[in-house]
């Protein structure tokens, strides 16, 4: 038996399980969030968590590497590999449930595959996932791997049979973090766009956090069809989905304002030529111009690039400020329909507003 050696990242440190992680494990694999797509018991007791420990103590450190993942001293999750065949090994990962989001797993992973190629001599590394799980083969997808199949029904997770999506990374196609970074492909999703003061970008599913930060505001939810409370699983929900829509169903940014987000801005297709717009703005940012500088630059993208001949939004009758936006924008109001929709229990009026090609010109500077 080989030690497992210890390996540290810019916030991690990767290094064997011990038999004092007992606890931290129990409190992260008791969460049933945490374990929603893992094959592990359900309820999870004290007892299973020094089970695992047990077992990765006594690993084969020739065919198979257990790492805690270590996170501000605390134990937070872990990472495997498994050999499975000479120069094939399978790799497992997962972090506890307050630190998603962060892009620590993805940060981990990494470093286990730098050692697994560079330190193993392995010559190509697979891994799978549920397929609703889209956090996890997101970070397949950071990591660089190539989505090779799916299996149907492949496995009994918590009574219910799932498919599972496969991916691989051969040591040809690998390169050390510094060099993978700089060669990573455009990411999928809408082109990025910029402005004085914003960056528009594909949603990540590591934008849970802000999104939750920006959505739990009961203000900034007041004229919008979203859940009232707003919780964390709504946030994980809503990006998860972004993430997954084809950009010809939905173009969605998010809008990222002080390398935060901040907001998105929507433009979604309707008949040939036509699209509609959508945008929202975290509470601290109204007033301040931000949506209109965002929506401008939308516009054009929509005008130029899609050729689109017509761009219309709706906002609450009462919503004075989405309505000033548009006003701003050169829209042009159509009307109203009377009790158009249900928002926390009561109907209400939407008024519309448009704008044609020919009425659109190019963004200027400034308000």
């Amino acid at each position: 038996m080989e030690a497992i050696p210890e390996l540290r990242t810019e916030r991690l440190l990767l290094r064997p399980f011990r038999s004092g992680d007992v606890d931290d494990i129990f409190a992260y694999a008791s969460n049933p969030e945490w374990s929603r797509y893992l094959p592990v018991p359900d309820p999870y007791t004290r007892r299973h968590a020094e089970e695992f420990v047990a077992g990765c103590i006594l690993v084969d450190g020739e065919k198979r590497f257990e790492w805690a993942v270590v996170h501000d001293g605390q134990v937070s999750g872990g990472l495997s590999l498994t050999v499975q065949r000479p120069g094939v090994a399978e790799l497992g990962y997962s972090i506890a449930r307050p630190l998603w989001g962060q892009g620590l797993t993805t940060e981990a992973a990494r470093a286990v595959i730098a050692h697994a190629f560079e330190e193993l001599g392995l010559v190509r590394i697979q891994a799978f996932a549920d397929i609703r799980n889209a956090a996890s083969w997101r970070v397949m997808e950071k990591l660089g791997m190539e989505r090779i199949g799916v299996a149907h029904r492949d496995r009994l997770v918590r009574g219910e049979r799932v498919d599972s999506v496969f991916y691989e990374l051969l040591r040809d196609g690998w390169s050390p973090p510094d060099e993978q970074a700089a060669r990573q492909p455009a990411e999928a999703g809408p082109p990025e766009l910029r402005t004085p003061r914003l960056l528009l970008r594909p949603f990540r599913m590591a934008d849970v956090d802000d999104v939750f930060a920006n959505a739990s505001d009961p203000e900034w939810g007041r004229y919008i069809q979203v859940p009232a409370p707003y919780t964390p699983r709504d946030a994980e929900e809503f990006v998860a989905r972004v993430v997954l829509t084809d950009p010809e169903d939905n173009l969605r940014w998010a809008l990222v304002h002080d390398g935060r987000v901040a907001g998105n801005v929507d433009l979604t297709p309707g008949p040939e030529g036509v699209a509609e717009l959508g945008f929202a703005i975290a509470r601290p940012l109204w007033g301040q111009g931000l949506i209109t500088e965002a929506a401008r630059a939308v516009l054009a993208y929509g005008f130029e690039s899609l050729n689109l001949v017509r761009v219309f939004a709706y906002a609450v009758s009462t919503n004075a400020a989405s309505l000033r936006v548009m006003e701003k924008l050169g829209m042009r109001r159509e009307g109203v329909l009377r009790r158009h929709r249900l928002i926390r229990g009561e109907y209400v009026d939407d008024v519309f507003n448009s704008i044609l090609r020919e009425e659109w010109s190019p963004p200027e500077t400034g308000e």
